[in-house]
């Protein structure tokens, strides 16, 4: 009985992290994952409650953004923090690249931290068929919550061998940092160049 509750505690505790986020919560879901991989390491989480609770949460969390587009339409892009976000060329930007690439756009947008929200609510206002939708998020989910429980796992049963690499995975870590600021820089300064 206290095995099950446990596993219900923490099915809770993960599901309701997930939807949280996809309401304003800035906690990527990387972290959370990350840390339900090393408590499956030092076993105080089973690895498959760990996986089905992290692919109900994301499944849930994104398709409450999908449809909350879908219902609202542009309307939503009117809300607060979408608003700062999404300028009105970003928007038909975005639109033009969803009409043309929905498949695409909803696979790569389970990849990219922080664009998340923006990405799974637009595909919803621009029109992508639910069925899409749900069938791409469904399967990138499955990479990404593996992913990332697995690492997790692996990094809290190497603990040692991870500290002792530190300077190493700081050193990717700042690169990678520095690569999304200067796409960003590249980016913003290229309207301002032509």
């Amino acid at each position: 009985m206290a095995d099950f509750l446990m596993i219900m505690s923490s099915f809770g505790t993960e599901v309701g992290i997930f939807l949280a986020c996809a309401l304003g919560l800035p906690v990527p879901e990387e972290i959370t994952l990350l840390s339900a991989g090393i408590l499956v390491s030092i076993k105080q989480l089973q690895l498959t409650s760990a996986i089905i609770s992290g692919l109900a949460g994301i499944l849930m969390s994104d398709t409450l953004l999908y449809f909350l587009g879908r219902h609202f339409g542009p309307r939503i892009f009117r809300l607060s923090f979408l608003r700062s976000s999404l300028t009105e060329s970003r928007v038909k930007y975005a639109e033009s690249l969803i009409r043309r690439n929905g498949f695409l756009v909803c696979f790569i947008g389970r990849f990219l931290p922080g664009l998340r929200v923006i990405l799974f609510t637009t595909t919803g206002v621009f029109g992508i068929k639910p069925q899409v939708f749900l069938v791409v998020d469904a399967l990138t989910a499955v990479i990404s919550v593996s992913f990332w429980i697995f690492i997790g796992n692996w990094m809290g049963s190497n603990f040692v061998d991870v500290t002792q690499h530190a300077p190493e995975i700081k050193g990717a870590l700042f690169s990678i940092v520095l690569a999304t600021f200067v796409i960003k820089v590249i980016r913003y300064m290229k309207p301002l160049l032509r």
